[in-house]
């Protein structure tokens, strides 16, 4: 009879992979922007063209967010992904002749760079570990995993909103001039609209305009969904989500654009005659609600400017080039997106390793992934974010 023996190493590989694994899963089910993410599937899936296939045949065109993972088993710091323009053409009628008037498909590539982000945990020692009845491998999971879900939502809401982060990982990249939208509507409906910024507007709070003249509401969506409907020079409308044969786009507000917007009695109205909830499609789950074929997501990642008058600290102001929020002024950034606004590029899944110091008393244990996020271009205009700023009254 043979014994089945377990080596420290493979037990210890084993359970590396194990965790691994777990943090992954974890990570992935606490991430904010998990109902909105679309995987691009493999080319050699996609080629079998087998009608089972057909549901999980996709680009990932079709989310708010493509995620791409082809350098899981590559090499290299970028992926390349193409963005297909809309056909513009009239195509021929009647009998005149198709062939010798075919329309070009024109395409635009663009990089995602990828970084790596880590994070680890240390036990004070066996001692400390020995008072109390925890598992610091599942409490490491679950901090760590809750970690890298914050960091690589906080990258996704930065990216869309063409604001750097903290870890240098991300640039600023300020929203294309037609697909930003700045302004808001007074409590009777009324909406304006400044070209740059609200404190030009404003005329620095001591103007006949107060803060309270531009705040967010439903005229507000109705008119940046119509700029998000109407193509100009150079640049496609927006593509919004097939659901049920419906059109639909998203915004993601803050929870003080919330607050003024359920306060108006035209969202309060259109509510009544909502019926968002018994969809089971994910992009409704957790939504605030739904008007004019847009679905509405408070979320506090939302970003938000605090004006200090002066505009030297740029936690203050969203773009430099603007003028100088004034002092006290909250303005919200929401974002009004559709199909394919933002791509994610993942490199490496969660790694899991384990570390002992001081002779084997004290456990270290770190994950990281590899991977980057940008906001998608086309033709040097933003192909699916509009970045749409009000004003606030905070509580």
């Amino acid at each position: 009879m043979a014994d089945t023996e377990f080596s420290a190493s493979v037990h210890s590989t084993l359970v590396r992979t194990a965790y691994a694994r777990k943090a992954l899963l974890w990570a992935q089910q606490q991430m904010y922007f998990k109902p909105f993410i679309k995987d691009q599937i493999s080319d050699e899936v996609a080629s079998t063209g087998r009608e089972k296939d057909a549901p999980a045949i996709t680009d990932g065109s079709d989310g708010i967010i493509t995620r791409k993972s082809q350098l899981v088993n590559e090499a290299g710091d970028k992926v390349r992904v193409s963005v297909l323009a809309p056909l513009t053409g009239e195509g021929v009628v009647d009998d005149s002749d198709l062939e010798g008037n075919e329309e070009s498909m024109t395409y635009y590539t663009q990089d995602v760079t990828v970084h790596q982000r880590r994070n680890a945990v240390r036990s004070k020692g066996k001692t400390s570990l020995q008072r109390v009845k925890l598992s610091f491998r599942e409490d490491a999971k679950t901090s760590l995993g809750n970690w890298l879900a914050q960091k690589i939502d906080t990258d996704i809401m930065l990216a869309l909103s063409g604001l750097a982060n903290a870890a240098g990982t991300l640039s600023a990249a300020t929203p294309s001039s037609n697909r930003r939208w700045v302004g808001g509507q007074t409590t009777a409906g009324v909406v304006s609209h400044t070209a740059n910024d609200l404190d030009a507007e404003l005329g620095s709070g001591t103007g006949s305009d107060t803060y309270a003249d531009y705040l967010f509401g439903t005229q507000v969506i109705q008119t940046v969904k119509r700029k998000a409907e109407i193509a100009g020079a150079g640049y496609p409308p927006i593509r919004p989500l097939m659901i049920k044969g419906k059109k639909y786009y998203l915004m993601f507000i803050h929870p003080w654009q919330a607050k003024a917007l359920k306060a108006e009695s035209a969202w309060i109205n259109a509510q009544k005659d909502a019926n968002i909830r018994g969809e089971d499609n994910p992009l409704f789950s957790g939504a605030l609600g739904e008007y004019d074929g847009v679905i509405i997501h408070s979320t506090d990642k939302v970003e938000t400017r605090v004006g200090d008058g002066t505009g030297t600290d740029p936690s203050t102001y969203f773009e430099s080039g603007d003028a100088a929020n004034s002092s006290n002024e909250t303005i919200c950034r929401a974002l009004f997106v559709g199909a394919q606004a933002g791509l994610l590029a993942i490199a490496k899944n969660v790694g899991w390793d384990e570390k002992t110091f001081d002779y084997g008393n004290k456990t270290g244990i770190a994950v990281g992934a590899m991977y980057g996020v940008v906001r998608t271009e086309f033709n040097s205009e933003d192909f699916a974010t509009i970045a749409v700023d009000t004003c606030v009254v905070a509580d």
